[in-house]
């Protein structure tokens, strides 16, 4: 967990507060991850190989859409951002 966000490994329940979110595999993947590193950086390489298991052109934005997504899902209807994009390095998610 990370404030009011928390993440159920062993039923792959995520709420943000009382408010239970639904997510898609890959986006379920990236939060862990996330969570897992909360505070530090994490490069776009680094989400690739975690969350895809294998390389993929850093120069892709299937990143950026699928924290698009995700950044959707925890943020939206709440005042305090979690997941924060470090311009030219990557993502964190931290609070504010």
């Amino acid at each position: 967990s990370h404030g009011d966000l928390k993440l159920n490994l062993l039923t792959r329940e995520v709420y943000r507060g009382e408010k239970k979110i639904e997510l898609q595999t890959r986006e379920f993947t990236l939060l862990e991850y996330l969570l897992r590193n909360a505070g530090k950086c994490v490069t776009k390489t680094l989400i690739l190989e975690h969350v895809w298991d294998y390389n993929f052109d850093p120069q892709t934005n299937v990143v950026d859409g699928l924290v698009c997504r995700l950044r959707n899902k925890i943020d939206k209807g709440v005042k305090t951002s979690l997941i924060h994009t470090i311009r030219g390095m990557g993502y964190v998610l931290k609070q504010e």
